[in-house]
């Protein structure tokens, strides 16, 4: 008789032991579902968040310039970085900065990169005696592309209005055959409040760039007329003072998509 109980006594433990070992076993399983469904989760939401950034940039890329696009659409498939250049006087330096700005709250920093060549009182023929890689010298590696503004009033009474359209086609020629991928941009130079016959020969130039097919960035069709003019420039009547450089900035922001 006590054989039997205790055979029955060690068939209750043992029968415990394997119970206890599966329920053990059932919830350890549940409790790794759980954590694979929500790691799954983590997951799912990670690449739904990298899925909507690279959507978002590919949709601000969009925006831009057919001939800008493809070198941003490369720089971040790759990583890289897109360079423009800009060459010019009198407000290149203050314009860069504003662009560099405008393009890092979009694309954040360091997707653009803005360099500058500011060529203070140079006029258009000692521009066309210049090496164009010496222009762009601050870029590193090969522009994506330049910024343009031609030096009418660094020509003003030194070189003829036809000569300073010769020069800007040079340029642009100099800058599709050194840099065959790069866009090439023409800003002009802004309007005069007291140089009528300065407004003249940068309606001249405007008209003859686009003879050529030479892209201009038209922020002058945004400019004010008459007395307005000396509004947003300085005492030289020419230079752009703060509120003529938010004209250009904003013409640029709209036309690429910067807003």
């Amino acid at each position: 008789m006590k054989k039997f109980w205790l055979i029955v006594v060690i068939l209750l433990c043992f029968a415990s032991i394997v119970g206890g070992k599966v329920y053990w076993n059932h919830k350890l399983n549940q409790v790794r579902a759980a954590a694979s469904l929500k790691s799954q989760g983590d997951l799912s939401g990670i690449n739904e968040s990298s899925d909507t950034s690279q959507n978002a940039i590919e949709k601000k890329i969009a925006k831009l310039p057919i001939t800008l696009r493809n070198a941003a659409t490369d720089a971040y498939k790759k990583s890289g970085q897109v360079q423009i250049s800009l060459i010019g006087s009198d407000n290149v330096q203050a314009l860069a900065l504003l662009l560099q700005n405008q393009l890092d709250q979009v694309y954040g920093e360091s997707f653009f990169k803005i360099t500058v060549q500011d060529l203070g009182k140079t006029n258009s023929l000692a521009l066309n005696q210049a090496k164009v890689e010496n222009l762009i010298q601050n870029v590193n590696g090969k522009p994506d592309a330049v910024i343009f503004t031609p030096l009418l009033y660094n020509d003003d009474r030194q070189v003829r209005t036809e000569d300073t359209e010769t020069v800007t086609t040079f340029l642009e020629e100099k800058v599709r055959i050194k840099y065959p991928k790069a866009a090439f941009f023409v800003s002009l130079p802004n309007y005069s409040s007291n140089q009528p016959y300065m407004n003249d020969r940068i309606d001249e130039l405007n008209a003859y760039l686009k003879k050529q097919k030479i892209t201009v960035l038209d922020y002058l069709s945004n400019w004010p007329k008459g007395s307005k003019r000396a509004d947003l420039v300085g005492e030289d009547g020419h230079t752009m003072n703060n509120d003529g450089r938010q004209v250009w900035i904003n013409y640029i922001s709209k036309q690429w998509g910067l807003n």
